[in-house]
């Protein structure tokens, strides 16, 4: 069986275009036909599209700044109420706090305590020291925990910390200040302050 030669001069003058430009001569050479496909079905989709989402549908009942988008928002809204409503749940708060002792929740703990508590309670003095048996506001767990989540009133320093750490993390930093820090060796040089818990 004789070899079929391609001659691909005489392929591509099939496919010239009749014009040139400055002597550059071009190929008509289309897109496959499954690219096209894809192509013509987003032009009939973006039509469907704007029928449902800007001719019929009803917005009058979304704000005025809003209805340019639409069921969008709507869409949006709901998806958000739902996942919201699967967002899990505390099961403890500052009346049902313990302490944790397990390395991991302790290192957690030194972690978020490096972060945001030291700043205050070490070196600089700012707040009372944490290493010793003086507390001002009471020295439980439960007491604690509340004291960094929702601060401590009058003092004007302490600020609350319920918008920038769960209720899990505010445990592990108490557990921390609880199990750890007592006798630990500090640069903080307020003195005692409060009363003596032990």
């Amino acid at each position: 069986m004789a070899e079929e030669h391609y001659d691909k001069e005489t392929i591509d003058s099939k496919l010239m275009i009749d014009h040139d430009y400055d002597g550059i001569k071009e190929l008509d050479n289309p897109p496959p036909a499954w690219l096209m496909l894809i192509f013509y079905g987003t032009i009939i989709w973006s039509v469907f599209y704007v029928f449902y989402y800007h001719v019929f549908y009803d917005d009058s009942k979304l704000p005025d700044d809003l209805r340019i988008y639409g069921a969008q928002v709507e869409e949006y809204n709901d998806e958000m109420a739902e996942a919201a409503a699967n967002m899990p749940v505390s099961t403890f708060d500052e009346n049902n706090v313990s302490v944790l002792n397990d390395e991991k929740s302790l290192a957690t703990g030194m972690e978020i305590y490096q972060k945001s508590c030291d700043a205050c309670h070490g070196a600089a003095s700012i707040g009372p020291d944490l290493t010793d048996d003086y507390w001002i506001h009471g020295a439980s767990a439960t007491e604690l925990f509340n004291v960094v989540k929702n601060g401590a009133t009058g003092t004007g320093v302490m600020p609350n910390f319920k918008s920038q750490l769960s209720n899990e993390q505010i445990q592990e930093v108490v557990s921390y200040i609880l199990v750890k820090m007592k006798g630990a060796e500090t640069a903080n040089n307020k003195g005692p302050e409060g009363e003596k818990h032990e």
